[in-house]
């Protein structure tokens, strides 16, 4: 009985030993290599998600952009009482049409209407001008204080397209001069306004120099204008 019971606790022994070195050092290494994948993986998420969340940002301030400025410039010449404006007497430009449009070029637009039906235009929202100034795009108002709508614009990321009402093809007014300007006969005329906009964003991922980029096109009818038949 006591060899037997030797026997048994050598063997308990034997099989009850703790880990080697070698074995905790593998153990460690293995479980570093795994949490080292897991942090790598779990970063480039957080980086992506970064990522998707400014392009989101951006894309929802160009919109809001085109937006606002389709609302109002639609109104563009809007006279409700005809005694805001007078009219063209111009018989080679639009006879008849009212001087909405006081400036075009490509890259600013100002624009009146009589919103309130009150005969004139100096009340807040009826004498507007968008324009790009540096990197940004500023609304004015008939206050004449710029308001900074769109930041990170590039230097031809805000653009104005002219065009009339030619049937069956609508003509495109580009302007010319230096500065590039519209004349007011053209101004007179132009019955469709294609803005377009972009964004560039410094990208917020380390790893990456791509800027973000967004764009946005819209096309405007002046309503008052695409009723008359010039």
């Amino acid at each position: 009985m006591t060899t037997r019971a030797r026997i048994d606790g050598n063997h308990r022994r034997r099989n009850s030993r703790g880990y080697s070195l070698a074995e905790v050092l593998i153990a460690t290494a293995m479980g570093l290599f795994i949490l080292g994948v897991a942090a790598t993986f779990f970063g480039a998420q957080q980086r992506a998600l970064r990522v998707q969340n400014t392009y989101a940002e951006s894309q929802n301030v160009t919109r809001t952009f085109t937006d606002l400025i389709s609302r109002e410039l639609r109104m563009a010449a809007f006279d409700p009482t005809e005694a805001a404006f007078v009219p063209s007497a111009d018989v080679n430009w639009c006879p008849g049409s009212r001087p909405g449009l006081v400036e075009a070029t490509p890259t600013s637009i100002r624009f009146r209407q009589d919103l309130n039906g009150d005969g004139d235009v100096t009340d807040t929202g009826e004498d507007v001008k968008y324009a790009l100034s540096g990197n940004t795009i500023q609304r004015t108002d008939v206050d004449g204080t710029p308001l900074t709508l769109v930041t990170g614009v590039p230097n031809v990321g805000l653009t104005f397209r002219y065009f009339n009402l030619g049937n069956p093809t609508p003509v495109e007014y580009v302007p010319s001069g230096n500065p590039a300007v519209l004349s007011l006969g053209q101004r007179n005329c132009v019955a469709k306004v294609v803005v377009q906009v972009m964004s560039s964003l410094p990208n917020p991922d380390p790893y990456s120099s791509q800027p973000l980029e967004s764009e946005v096109r819209t096309e405007v009818a002046l309503r008052n204008r695409s009723l008359m038949n010039f």
